[in-house]
């Protein structure tokens, strides 16, 4: 057993890697699915408050993470960028620093889950980065 496990443990580590990695994308969509109500909750608040969403924002809005993944981050960046990143001009385009507060206020409920769908995607760029070095090392 112990010279079964030596011989192929670069076989091991990738399947355990892709396993982490399969595993991740569950989990992502996972997320997904509960954040697009929570989203939809969120823009009807923020356009009560402020009229209209940001224009990659509004733009996207539509998007989704399996039709359209590069939009559907446009979608929902003014939301984690706002609860992740200090406010600036390049993450909160076209949103006014009342804009980001409002986003920062939001209950609890309605924004913890886009943290954890933040997590889990900077998760999921490390274990693949990880994998892809550790490809090319063994």
């Amino acid at each position: 057993m112990k010279k079964y496990l030596a011989d192929n443990l670069s076989t091991i580590n990738m399947s355990l890697g892709t396993m982490l990695v399969i595993l991740m994308l569950i989990l992502i969509f996972m997320s997904y699915v509960i954040n697009d109500e929570k989203y939809k909750k969120i823009v009807i608040l923020y356009e009560g408050e402020f009229g209209c969403l940001p224009i990659t924002a509004n733009l996207a809005r539509t998007a989704s993470l399996i039709g359209t993944p590069g939009m559907y981050f446009a979608k929902i960046d003014f939301i984690m960028s706002s609860l992740i990143f200090p406010y600036n001009k390049i993450f909160n385009n076209n949103m006014s620093i009342e804009g980001y507060h409002f986003i920062r206020a939001l209950p609890s409920e309605l924004t913890t889950s886009f943290k954890i769908e933040a997590a889990f995607w900077f998760i999921e760029i490390i274990v693949v980065f990880s994998l892809v070095i550790l490809y090319f090392i063994f």
